[in-house]
This record gives structure tokens, C-alpha cells and sequence, in this order.
């Protein structure tokens, strides 16, 4: 098991008009919170840049870019269209800090990863049945890759 990543500085970046431009892309609706009423940037944005450093400057420019007063989803997309690397980085990191909030995975009903136990001698019906028998009886196929 890796360590998890150290977080990364978020100093260049304006929280409060990140968080303000999230909430206009997550906003509260259909039972689910919006991004500042979980705090989930000013909760998770160092955490997932510390995964993907590589969003941090793009990020910068989006957030530099954008008015939250005038913020819609017309703008955004023009976004898309004048720097697709600021448009990823903002929609990527916004979703992440969401869907990093304890609240919200409860809500949509995901408890995140789960270490699952592995029998190996428990075997699928297909197998007990015996399909793979003439697999396991021929023996291994090897055959030398083309060039």
C-alpha cells in the first residue's frame, strides 16, 4: 500500500472564488448539497492536488479567469473552448473535493473503497462445472508476437 500524496499548497489559488464558481456548477438541488455548504474545497482541493499537481496551474488560470458574479454554464463552456487545460482542471478538481465529502458520499451512497476478502477455493458454478477442464487440459499456448 502507497503512502497517500502530500498535499499541495493551494496559496495561488482563491479559495473563495473557486468555491464560489463551484457552487455555480454544483449547486444545491434534488436533495444534494452545494460545494461551499459541505465546504468540500477548502476541505479537499489541497488532498487532490497532491494526487494531480499536475491541475494546479491550470486551475490557477481558471479561477483567475472567471467572475464568480457572472459566472454561468454559457461561460464555462467558452472556457472549454479558450483553454481546455483550465476548463479540465477546474471541472476535475471541483468534482474531486465534492465527492471527497463524507457527506456527500453518504447521501449518494458510497462508502468509498472497501477492502474486499478473496476466497480462492471458492470457486464460480462455471468453474465447479467443469467449462474449463479442456482449457486446463491443453496446457499452456504461447505463441512468439509479431513483429
Amino acid at each position: 500500500m502507497t503512502a497517500p500524496p502530500s498535499p499541495v499548497a493551494t496559496a495561488d489559488i482563491d479559495l473563495g472564488r473557486l468555491t464560489a464558481l463551484a457552487d455555480v456548477m454544483l449547486p444545491a438541488a434534488h436533495g444534494m448539497p452545494a460545494v461551499s455548504d459541505v465546504r468540500a474545497v477548502e476541505s479537499y482541493l489541497a488532498q487532490v492536488l497532491g494526487w494531480r499537481n499536475d491541475l494546479l496551474q491550470p486551475l490557477v488560470r481558471a479561477v483567475d479567469a472567471l467572475d464568480p458574479s457572472s459566472f454561468t454554464v454559457d461561460r464555462l463552456l467558452a472556457l472549454h473552448e479558450e483553454d481546455e487545460d483550465a476548463y479540465v482542471a477546474l471541472t476535475t478538481a471541483v468534482a474531486a473535493c465534492y465527492y471527497l465529502s463524507p457527506v456527500v458520499r453518504e447521501l449518494i451512497g458510497y462508502p468509498g473503497q472497501v477492502a474486499k476478502t478473496y476466497d480462492p477455493f471458492a470457486y464460480t458454478e462455471w468453474v465447479a462445472e467443469g467449462l474449463l477442464d479442456p482449457v486446463v487440459g491443453r496446457g499452456p499456448i504461447w505463441r512468439e508476437a509479431p513483429a
